[in-house]
């Protein structure tokens, strides 16, 4: 019999296992709060680069809310293995035992999402801080790591679905709120925005190597 937690499998074995200390709707007002908080203090600071377009601020203010939620939230995932017994009310460790409803697989500490976790918190989580200053200063740069970096967000989650759905998803709660929202919409947005940021990086990029005279075609007519 297993132990009694509001995870699937409900056979998951998470002894301790301490139910969240805080409300559901404190987690997801602080958060979203958050997010808008930091989102409008990018795009101020943004506004006194006016080189940038609106584009590039919007790109800003997406690396600096992602580089937050990597390495603050997921890097909590990643060096507290122990969050749920966690019986303090800590917000990133109710979090995590919120989020698990959704994918189990962070509270029974599985090998491939900690791993993955710890890349995602730990270098594109520093990376995102300094691509947003790299994107203020206009540094030359600065596709380079957004090609990078977004590329690297893509694998992980393109992963993160395909282990899922390989072992038939039986890590997730069926509720619409557990896997439509959480596991499906939250996850897809760092495959949709990242697909954006490529692909603005890789016109830049080409655009680059094209008017350096990269193209070729010079040297076919010489």
């Amino acid at each position: 019999m297993g132990d009694a937690h509001p995870y699937f499998p409900l056979d998951l074995h998470l002894p301790g296992y301490v139910p969240m200390q805080v409300d559901f709707d404190y987690i997801l007002g602080v958060f979203f709060t958050a997010v808008l908080v930091v989102f409008a203090a990018t795009w101020w600071l943004s506004g006194r680069y006016s080189h940038l377009t609106r584009g590039e601020r919007v790109m800003a203010c997406w690396f600096t809310i992602s580089g937050i939620i990597h390495f603050v939230i997921e890097g909590w995932v990643v060096t507290k293995a122990d969050f749920f017994k966690d019986a303090s009310g800590n917000y990133l460790s109710d979090t995590w035992k919120e989020y698990s409803k959704a994918d189990s697989r962070y509270a029974s500490r599985d090998s491939f999402i900690i791993s993955m976790e710890a890349v995602t918190a730990f270098l594109w989580g520093p990376l995102c801080p300094l691509l947003v200053w790299g994107i203020f200063t206009a540094k030359p740069w600065r596709y380079a790591l957004m090609l990078v970096v977004s590329s690297g967000q893509i694998y992980g989650d393109v992963l993160y679905y395909g282990t899922c759905y390989l072992e038939g998803f039986i890590h997730s709660r069926p509720e619409a709120l557990y896997f439509w929202f959480y596991f499906v919409f939250v996850n897809a947005i760092w495959i949709v925005v990242p697909f954006c940021c490529v692909a603005h990086a890789w016109g830049k990029i080409s655009k680059a190597v094209a008017a350096a005279g990269g193209g070729g075609r010079k040297g076919k007519k010489a």
